[in-house]
């Protein structure tokens, strides 16, 4: 079973838990049943889809949910609690926002066609962007750089290099000295955006300055992609490497975490992406 399959056998099952007494209502319940973390699972369906998966599943539970209360005399607080919202204000609000309705006037009039979000069908995602996947093993490693937190709304992180370049000669007992690395890291499904290490290489014993943040990358297998187009290409790259790649590929992402290398001298950039092992997470 590849990527793909996977990703068409979990969104069956969520389908199927809508019709359940206990739907799945999360992200990471979801990925759970897929074997991927939440953040790679979102990858895959956006790939496939040009979706995001946490608004595509409130718009199918809130479609369920709506559809549920017109055939039904069950309360909206009932309603909100088993489609997993945490209570009915969530539950006001979040169909406010989708359709500027309160619930009672949409359980009066009914949803109309355009209004429900419908089940999507994936397809196979085809692209021109081709990468060569390299399955490595890396040893543990150490970084140190400036930590960032980018929401969702970030299109360029030409601003954090930038302050990282003016703080970046600072760090002793760099390795590699020219060759960086961008570290990123998804804590928090329901926290929008994602941690940032601009940084180097460093010894493991180092322990830093107050500055920098230092993160211990654990032992782990990657894939590893090297992506020699001009950077701002680097969104094609990674809808291979989830569309495409990582599709047909038995093999699963693991955890939240991932990083690129930018060797010294050279344009290229490597995309690392740790597969499943037995490795655990970093601290």
């Amino acid at each position: 079973m590849d990527g793909y399959d996977t990703l068409i056998e979990t969104l069956n099952r969520f389908e199927r838990s809508l019709d359940s007494d206990t739907p799945i209502t999360t992200v990471a319940e979801l990925a759970q049943t897929s074997g991927y973390s939440a953040h790679h699972f979102s990858r895959l369906f956006n790939s496939h889809t040009s979706l995001h998966l946490k608004e595509y599943l409130q718009g199918r539970l809130l479609t369920s949910l709506m559809m549920e209360a017109a055939r039904c005399d069950i309360s909206f607080t009932a309603l909100a609690s088993r489609y997993g919202f945490r209570d009915y204000e969530t539950f006001y609000r979040a169909c406010k926002n989708r359709w500027n309705k309160n619930p009672s006037h949409m359980r009066k009039r009914g949803l109309g066609e355009e209004e429900k979000q419908e089940r999507i069908h994936p397809q196979r995602k085809e692209t021109s962007c081709i990468l060569t996947g390299q399955l490595v093993h890396k040893e543990a490693f150490s970084l140190c750089g400036l930590n960032f937190f980018l929401g969702p709304e970030t299109k360029t992180f030409h601003t954090i290099w930038a302050q990282f370049g003016r703080y970046e000669h600072l760090i002793r007992h760099a390795l590699q000295e020219g060759t960086t690395y961008q570290y990123s890291s998804w804590t928090d499904e329901e926290l929008q955006g994602m941690s940032v290490l601009c940084t180097k290489s460093v010894n493991q014993g180092w322990t830093g300055e107050e500055l920098f943040t230092v993160r211990r990358v654990p032992a782990a297998s990657y894939i590893r992609f090297i992506h020699s187009e001009d950077v701002t290409r680097i969104r094609d790259a990674y809808q291979y490497i989830y569309g495409t790649y990582f599709g047909q590929s038995p093999l699963q992402p693991l955890g939240n975490w991932e990083f690129q290398r930018y060797p010294k001298g050279q344009s290229v950039i490597e995309i690392y992406i740790p597969v499943r092992t037995e490795t655990p997470l970093p601290n």
